[in-house]
């Protein structure tokens, strides 16, 4: 991923304006064990919870932690914002830059996931008409004019990807394509063998079955279009975070360490993790070992691309004019549990 100077400016100032927090393993001991309740989606990218709670990481922190499953990442957030739940995955949409703009109860604090190249879980299906037609790859996108694009939801990733590609491609992203909305990734497979979608963004191992059943091919991926990414980021709530930053720092440093297992494991295929996952998604091990390495890669330093997230606010804008005012970073972002939690784990990582 890269590190741009304006990166390094805004983390140097949410490190210098957070950094109090120094958590070596002898000091856990004294901290008060703390309640966080977590909204997740029972996707296999969700795995660093899922290794963490098997491998007893948020015990060893003093945090007990609560899950609350979500179908999607954009049904957690009216629980977050109400006080429901502490905090949640957000995905860079529309109407997260909306919220954020009017002044949201909530801050991004620390990355959930990218489309690093090899390892980001994205994936463009085409419709076997398409294929013959010659879209095999991002270049060829301007081929979709007037055509049927599937995605769950507007202002979205799926939209993201692959507006960002036929914008590329020398189209109108708003206007040029025809967006089919409201259809949970099962339901654009079927579309598609239907014929009633001519693309659609379908993550692996999901999309395996659009090949599988003859409906059309997967021509590329999501780092194909653009690399790196930002998938989601976890927001906490301002409330939690201000009452509880000792506690927002141990869940940081939990959610990092067990990201880095699970990057190992996804490049190991590592058995054993593949059935922690399988358990908690009900996605059969098979399935999740043939997606491996494409799981959704995290950044080992828990710090999100930055760059990508503000590029998802300015796409939401313009070209596509879902969102109405402006966003800077620091009304987006509070990345100091990361940072602090990255140092504390580089000082004393209390899981081995």
């Amino acid at each position: 991923m890269p590190f741009s100077p304006d990166r390094r400016r805004f983390v140097s100032t949410a490190a210098a304006a957070g950094l109090a927090v120094s958590l070596p393993r002898s000091v856990f001991a004294q901290e008060p064990r703390v309640k966080l309740r977590l909204g997740i989606v029972p996707l296999i990218s969700s795995g660093p919870i899922f290794l963490a709670q098997a491998k007893g990481f948020f015990d060893k922190v003093g945090l007990d932690v609560e899950l609350r499953i979500f179908n999607d990442g954009v049904l957690a957030m009216p629980a977050l914002v109400a006080g429901e739940i502490d905090a949640t995955v957000a995905t860079l949409n529309a109407g997260l830059f909306n919220t954020v703009s009017k002044g949201a109860p909530f801050k991004l604090i620390l990355d959930r996931g990218s489309e690093k190249p090899g390892s980001g879980s994205m994936t463009i299906a085409a419709s076997n008409d398409m294929v013959k037609a010659g879209m095999t790859s991002p270049d060829k996108m301007g081929l979709l004019k007037g055509k049927r694009i599937a995605i769950q939801a507007p202002g979205g990733i799926d939209q993201y990807l692959l507006g960002l590609g036929v914008q590329r491609a020398g189209l109108d992203p708003r206007t040029d394509v025809e967006w089919s909305t409201g259809l949970a990734y099962p339901d654009i497979v079927k579309a598609m063998g239907a014929g009633q979608a001519d693309a659609a963004n379908i993550p692996v191992p999901l999309g395996f079955l659009v090949e599988k059943n003859n409906f059309g091919k997967l021509v590329f991926s999501g780092y194909d279009i653009e690399p790196n990414t930002q998938l989601g980021c976890w927001a906490m709530s301002q409330r939690f975070l201000q009452a509880n930053k000792s506690a927002a720092v141990r869940f940081a440093m939990v959610h990092t360490h067990a990201g880095r297992l699970y990057n190992k494991a996804a490049a190991a295929k590592d058995p054993d993790v593949i059935r922690i996952i399988s358990e908690a998604t009900k996605v059969p091990p098979a399935l999740i070992e043939m997606a491996a390495p494409r799981w959704t890669w995290f950044n080992e330093d828990g710090m999100p691309n930055i760059d990508s997230c503000m590029a998802q606010g300015k796409f939401w804008t313009d070209p596509m004019k879902l969102v109405s005012g402006s966003v800077t970073k620091e009304q987006l972002f509070d990345l100091s549990p990361a940072v602090e939690a990255n140092a504390a784990l580089a000082k004393a990582n209390p899981f081995g």
